[in-house]
């Protein structure tokens, strides 16, 4: 019996033998190419032929390094290094342990005991995961702050100049460049850029360079075909995109397509690291063998920063991205309107996370008895939990600030007072002192300005990078992180516990 679908399927004519036909792709209709060339204005066009060829004269000026961290070359060490390094990020665990056993080796320190009743101060203590090396050798940190002058530490550089503001929560450096003052302000931590900088006035000097470089043709998806007759795919929709106030960038993008076509050419500048590079002067040669002079837009620059020419660009060693280590400390902070209050809470400090405690209820009643006659006993509330730090609203200084203070345990009797804040990050050590003889202002103090209605985050961690020249580089990075959610509060006001008492 015959199957319907093999009778009455429709199958394509075979191919002909000769093939040329269709590699030649001819026109059927080239007055339709000439009337699409017409209706998108292409007749309109100019022979202006194409660029071959530049000539760039530029003028590079070299960033300076920071006054207080000499040691530090924007040319070499990524910016993110310069910016955010403390006192003693140079000492990694391997460089404490192996400078700490070469100084005992060299004058002879007995074997460190980590049973000892009383330990010596300079035997290393790490946080995790390195715990298994407390206690069993001699920390070098320690003992090049005691005798920086022995040979072992020849080549241990200065300790850099802490940039954070520990009232802002943020960095601030200003480098010197040509005269000018490169600012960056209110450095969150993390990538760090040219727009992250401010200069005060044009950078003058520096040095004169001439290149002669190939222009190429700039590409992006979407953008027009070079040819004349090359037609553009039509799975590509530029005016798909819906431009609004907050889409100005594609209503930009398709102005640039539509009234610019494929006349964009780009072409290198050749530049140093760490420096700021000016375009002086312009010459395109084109296929007609003509040189034109190009003089740069008026007023306008799609990267400018703000203070320099309009042709002057900061060209950073920036960093792409960086190896970051585990967190070593976390903060959550949080404004508690009700008892106008900053609350600062450690979750996690020295590596490890730290064990909260929360109000637990009561557990219900295994029975009723329904004899029994209700009382209410007066609880006041604690005022807070370990590791919670409440930070109270005075004028320092002039200035409203919020001052780091001490919760009480009101659950003990007597009173206690909870434990000071442990990691770093909550601690002012311009002002403050681990002596209290020697304080001489707040343990930390907080610009109510720096902190939004949702709170914010503090972490350390460390951070690896390379500079140009190929060496790593290690510092410690201390970021703020906006929450995307005000935290919630688990702290009650006094409260009246109900309990059931047996009538007699």
């Amino acid at each position: 019996m015959a199957r319907y679908d093999i009778y009455r399927r429709l199958e394509p004519p075979r191919p002909q033998s000769d093939l040329q036909r269709g590699f030649r792709a001819e026109v059927h209709d080239p007055a339709w190419f000439l009337g699409r060339q017409w209706q998108l204005g292409e007749h309109q066009g100019e022979d202006a032929s194409s660029p071959v060829g530049v000539v760039a004269k530029t003028r590079h000026v070299t960033v300076d390094a920071l006054p207080a961290q000499p040691q530090h070359d924007p040319q070499v060490v990524p910016p993110e290094a310069v910016i955010e390094s403390e006192a003693g990020d140079w000492w990694t665990p391997g460089r404490r342990l192996r400078l700490g056993a070469a100084y005992a080796a060299a004058e002879g320190l007995p074997t460190p005991d980590p049973d000892s009743a009383v330990p010596d101060p300079r035997v290393l203590k790490l946080p995790a995961p390195y715990e298994r090396f407390s206690g069993k050798a001699y920390d070098g940190h320690v003992l090049w702050q005691t005798d920086s002058a022995h040979p072992v530490f020849a080549g241990v550089p200065a300790d850099p100049i802490d940039l954070w503001d520990p009232a802002e929560l943020s960095y601030s450096a200003s480098f010197p460049c040509g005269g000018a003052s490169l600012a960056i302000e209110r450095h969150d931590g993390g990538h760090l850029d040219w727009h992250s900088v401010v200069s005060d006035q044009a950078v003058a000097g520096g040095t004169l360079r001439t290149d002669k470089v190939l222009p190429t043709r700039m590409r992006y998806p979407g953008a027009p075909h070079p040819r004349w007759w090359e037609i553009e795919n039509a799975a590509v929709d530029v005016g798909g995109f819906p431009p609004d106030r907050g889409h100005f960038a594609t209503l930009l993008l398709i102005d640039l397509i539509v009234s610019h076509s494929d006349d964009w050419f780009t072409f290198p500048v050749l530049s140093q690291a760490g420096s700021v590079v000016r375009i002086e002067e312009l010459v395109v040669r084109d296929s007609f063998d003509e040189d034109w002079e190009i003089d740069p837009p008026a007023g306008w620059s799609m990267f400018q920063v703000k203070g320099l020419q309009d042709t002057a660009l900061l060209v950073w060693p920036s960093v792409a991205s960086p190896l970051t280590g585990a967190i070593e400390e976390e903060v959550v902070l949080g404004v508690d309107e009700d008892a106008n209050l900053l609350w600062a809470v450690e979750l996690r400090v020295g590596g490890r996370d730290l064990k909260l405690e929360f109000d637990q209820p009561p557990p219900p009643p295994t029975s009723q008895d329904a004899s029994a006659r209700k009382t209410y006993s007066y609880r006041a509330s604690h005022g807070g939990r370990e590791f919670w730090h409440p930070y109270v609203l005075q004028e320092v200084g002039g200035r409203r600030r919020f001052v780091q203070g001490r919760a009480v345990d009101l659950r003990k009797n007597p009173p206690r007072l909870y434990d000071e804040a442990q990691a770093t990050l909550l601690r002012d050590t311009a002002n403050y002192a681990a002596d209290p003889a020697n304080q001489v202002g707040p343990v930390h103090q907080i610009e109510p300005s720096t902190l939004p209605a949702t709170g914010l985050r503090l972490r350390r961690r460390w951070v690896l990078a390379r500079g140009t020249d190929g060496e790593p580089v290690v510092w410690v990075q201390r970021q703020r992180l906006p929450l995307k959610a005000p935290p919630t509060s688990t702290l009650r006001f006094d409260v009246l516990d109900e309990e059931l008492v047996p009538l007699s």
